[in-house]
Order: C-alpha cells, then structure tokens, then sequence
C-alpha cells in the first residue's frame, strides 16, 4: 500500500509549460483525498515550491534545494536546513561571476539571481533580487546554488568536483523537457535522505513511499522508496534505475502513476 507519493516538479509534476495539468492535480487532489500523503521535492526555492502545493491544496512539508531544505508550510518550521560550506560557496559563485554563469543562489528566504539581462525587479517574484554578482551577496552561508547550460555544468564539475567531496552536493539533472543544471548543496543533502526524514517524521516506512522523478537527484529518491517511477521523458540512466516507466510530462504522466500506484 503507498503511504506516501513524493513528487518531483520540473518535468514531471509539470509540463514543458511549466503548468500543472488538470488530470495530474486531480490525481493529486484524489491521492490526498483518500488519505495518501503527497509530498513535493525539487531542486528549486521554497517559494516555488509553495505555490505548487497551494495550488493542490498540500500541507505536508516541503522538500527544497535537492533535500537542503525540509520545511511546514504550515507553521513555517524549518524541519532540516543544511546550509553550504561558506567559504566554498563563496569560491563557487565567485567562479560562476567571472565566467557569466547565469546562476541563483538562496540565502535564507531570498534568491539572488546573476544575470547580466536587464530585468525589471517588479516583474519577479518579491523574494527574487537580480544581480551583476553573485559573491558579494553571500554575507551568509546559501542553501543552495543553481546554474544551467551544459557549459557551465561541465565546467563547475570539472573544477570542484573533485576538489569538494564531502563537502558539496554537486548533482547534475537534465531531462527532455528541462534544461541541463547543476544543483550545489551541502554533501548531505538529497532527495533521498529528505524522504527519509519526512516519512520518519510522519510514522511512515519508506518501503510504503512511491517516488515519481525525472532526473538525477531523483534517483536517491528511487533507492529509498518502495516503488519508484521515472517520465518517459527522463534520461536512459534514470529510466533504468526506476521500478516502472510512466508517459511524458506532457502526457500527464504523474496522473497515470497516482491512478496505477495509489488510487
């Protein structure tokens, strides 16, 4: 019996668009209405996350940063925050500034974002600040930073790689319909690990957890859950790590999970 669904939202809960499709929220909205737990994980910010699981109606904690962030939405709890090394941090997004990277970096509640675009402040979301640079912004240690482009995902891997094990959390994700990116947190953070604590936290064993994903940091969710289903549109090596293929991101693939797995 799944207990517990712990989604992914880039190229899997969403689609190319970004939106969530009728039929996966009312899959959602159904799994949750039987009594499920529907828990979202992403390699992206809280915020993004919250506003998903307003939109579905969804209490349970939220797991950010690819697993450095655990938090209530409720009472706004932090139930686990591992912060990056700050010095590596600083090394890195000072790496990402000289090269131009276009690259995010969350401190505490606000994401700052290094972009030599103009960019109208108004037209983000309020806790999104635009900036030529990165480093000077990392008074305190980030959560997490993000960039994309294959570029820049080869060439931080090849530079600190290696150099930080143990350290940081350098995991690659990339699917059909998403672009390639590279995740920085700290050396414990995963996706993995954070279902753990969750299930822990809400009496569950992961045994009874269904993982539903479509690139990498999704894969130590796939060796923690008892059942695990990658999208269509996941990469060959993510695909093969899962239990049981589902239909693209565009093709409601999540709904078609929920319905086969949990409903």
């Amino acid at each position: 019996m799944v207990r517990i669904v712990a989604l992914d939202l880039d190229g899997t809960l969403l689609d190319s668009a970004d939106r969530i499709s009728e039929a996966n929220a009312q899959a959602v909205r159904r799994a949750v209405e039987q009594g499920t737990e529907v828990v979202l994980a992403t390699s992206r910010w809280y915020s993004l996350a919250k506003k998903t699981a307003d939109a579905l109606g969804l209490s349970t904690p939220l797991i950010c940063h690819t697993g450095g962030l655990i938090r209530d939405p409720g009472s706004g709890e932090d139930l686990l925050h591992l912060r990056l090394d700050l010095e590596a941090a600083r090394e890195v997004a000072a790496y990402c500034d000289a090269r131009r990277y276009r690259t995010f970096a969350t401190v505490d509640d606000l994401t700052y974002l290094r972009t030599d675009d103009a960019m109208d402040p108004a037209q983000l979301p309020p806790d999104v600040r635009p900036v030529p640079k990165l480093a000077p912004m990392l008074g305190a240690a980030p959560t997490a930073i993000l960039t994309f482009g294959s570029g820049a995902v080869d060439d931080l891997l090849a530079t600190f790689g290696e150099r930080y094990v143990g350290v940081l959390n350098l995991c690659e994700g990339y699917s059909e319909t998403f672009p390639r990116y590279l995740s920085v947190s700290h050396a414990d953070a995963d996706k993995g690990s954070a279902l753990r604590h969750v299930c822990e936290r809400m009496g569950i064993d992961p045994q009874d957890a269904l993982a539903i994903g479509d690139a990498t940091p999704d894969e130590a969710m796939f060796r923690v859950a008892g059942h695990s289903v990658a999208m269509a549109n996941a990469p060959a090596r993510v695909r093969e790590l899962a239990d049981t293929i589902a239909p693209r991101n565009d093709q409601d693939g999540v709904a078609w999970a929920i319905e086969r797995f949990v409903l």
